[in-house]
């Protein structure tokens, strides 16, 4: 199993504010909707609930919980319970929240970043990968726009 990291932060590495994601780029959700369709996507409990508890359309949904579970999509108390149950996957993606990134940097296969080029306010960060490019991190692909950059980074 491929396990991926997809996310977008900007250049402090916030990713959420108040529940939701401090931007809004069209082309940032398509792109997310492109790699992720047909695949096993993994979030937080809180994530979820960002999505409404509305599973995204076209992939399963797992979601991570120690305090609920939710009848129209797997739930599971622990990461490691879901990577046993997703073992037969050719590509599993992490959507977060940040603690469920932090859970899962040191073991990933790959990142898929959207690199925001403006500061946001937030409360949630993606955790610090950048001091690793060139050791553990291969800049595979990079697509650049004026507001933000697409980039994969792929584990040595």
């Amino acid at each position: 199993m491929k396990l991926i990291l997809i996310a977008a932060h900007d250049p402090h590495l916030v990713i959420g504010n108040n529940g939701s994601l401090p931007w809004h780029y069209s082309e940032d959700l398509k792109f997310f909707k492109k790699q992720t369709m047909g695949h096993p996507i993994v979030m937080g409990r809180v994530v979820f609930e960002e999505l409404k508890e509305k599973p995204l359309p076209g992939r399963e949904n797992i979601v991570l919980s120690r305090s609920r579970s939710y009848d129209h999509v797997k739930t599971f108390s622990e990461l490691e319970l879901a990577l046993e149950y997703l073992c037969g996957e050719e590509k599993v993606f992490i959507i977060g929240g940040g603690e469920i990134y932090r859970q899962t940097l040191y073991r990933a296969d790959q990142l898929i970043i959207t690199e925001i080029k403006s500061e946001h306010k937030g409360d949630t960060w993606f955790p610090e990968y950048r001091d690793q490019i060139g050791d553990k991190w291969v800049e595979e692909w990079r697509e650049s726009h004026p507001e933000y950059d697409f980039v994969i980074y792929t584990a040595k």
